[in-house]
């Protein structure tokens, strides 16, 4: 069995609740490795419906204003208490989400990707596609994903330690799924 060596670490990120919890796994894995954690926003293009091919005005400045946003954001996000003490690198880019996290992950020698999924099934799925499920696919890391607890039943113990919801504004500390993925990933002799 071959050691695994987590340098770097993406946690894409679209500000949610659930990606913050996303991110709380990913930072608990980065600061057990000492990992750099990379958070990623990606813009996605936006349709406008138009007459006569222009764009209406007052949505000229729509991407420009999406970005300033996104990037104001990262850096609130930065500053979070929760992430001091890793190294952190943040950017923003704009692009499909899979195809950008993906092309991101590859560009930076990405070893794990840590995403958010919102478990969405039936017409849901079939209109919005999942992220997660394709980057699942084409990435060229290992990917861990982090289910809603809202969205379905959960399959966990009712004893079980894994935290069922993060507070609101904090990023959960998983002592206990590290030690699981650290027993996997450095077996004894």
């Amino acid at each position: 069995m071959q050691l695994v060596n987590i340098h770097k670490i993406l946690a894409p990120t679209d500000f949610s609740q659930h990606s913050h919890k996303a991110i709380g796994y990913a930072r608990t894995l980065a600061e057990q490795w000492g990992a750099e954690l990379h958070l990623l926003n990606v813009i996605e293009p936006t349709v406008f419906p138009t007459e006569g091919g222009l764009a209406p005005m007052g949505l000229m400045n729509l991407d420009t204003e999406l970005t300033d946003v996104a990037q104001h954001s990262m850096e609130e996000l930065e500053k979070h208490p929760e992430l001091a003490g890793v190294k952190i690198v943040t950017a923003t880019v704009h692009g499909r989400a899979s195809n950008a996290i993906i092309d991101y992950a590859a560009e930076h020698d990405i070893d794990l990707v840590v995403i958010a999924t919102h478990g969405r099934t039936g017409l849901e799925h079939l209109i919005f596609g999942s992220t997660a499920e394709r980057v699942i696919r084409e990435c060229p890391c290992p990917v861990l994903t982090i289910r809603d607890p809202d969205k379905g039943r959960s399959r966990c113990h009712k004893g079980s330690q894994a935290p069922r919801r993060a507070r609101v504004g904090s990023l959960p500390k998983l002592p206990n799924f590290y030690s699981t993925i650290s027993r996997l990933c450095h077996p004894q002799n």
